[in-house]
């Protein structure tokens, strides 16, 4: 497990954010956080699904930087999905995952800086604008919502 503070160049990030906080890029109700959640509408979020072992979105060149910042290599890539956790009146910690039983390297890259995080092996990581967390995420996983912004978002990728 490793964090990388200032993943992307300023520029390229800048253009990044401003495309998943603009008022036009299109966002997908989940009433479910994950599989592993049993309860439904109890904590809700929103995601854009880039990649799934195929291009699944009109979006996905704007995510190319990444993939190369990544050293992501041709067929390797398993998914890309962007996250929207809403803003909660405490944090709240979501139910433990996977995201895949194999295992595999991810890359959570937080498009802002909340109060929310990422717990993994007993840590917390918090999300911090332009902060890549990079792990296997076949290990147990929980995300939490935030308090003192909007929303928590983030871009998970999964590859081998």
């Amino acid at each position: 497990m490793k964090t990388i503070d200032n993943f992307l160049p300023q520029d390229t990030f800048k253009n990044l954010k401003n495309l998943l906080l603009g008022s036009s890029f299109p966002w997908y109700y989940n009433s479910k956080l994950n599989s592993f959640d049993p309860t439904e509408h109890r904590q809700i979020y929103f995601t854009h699904l880039i990649y799934d072992r195929k291009i699944t979105s009109d979006y996905y060149t704007e995510f190319l930087d990444c993939i190369k910042k990544l050293k992501i290599g041709t067929n390797k890539l398993i998914r890309i999905k962007v996250n929207c956790y809403p803003k909660t009146n405490i944090i709240e910690e979501h139910v433990a995952h996977t995201d895949y039983k194999f295992k595999h390297k991810g890359a959570l890259l937080s498009v802002n800086t909340c109060n929310g995080y990422t717990g993994i092996l007993g840590k917390k990581i918090k999300s911090k604008e332009n902060r890549v967390l990079l792990f296997d995420p076949s290990i147990t996983h929980f995300s939490s919502s935030c308090t003192n912004v909007g929303a928590r978002i983030n871009i998970n990728f999964n590859y081998e």
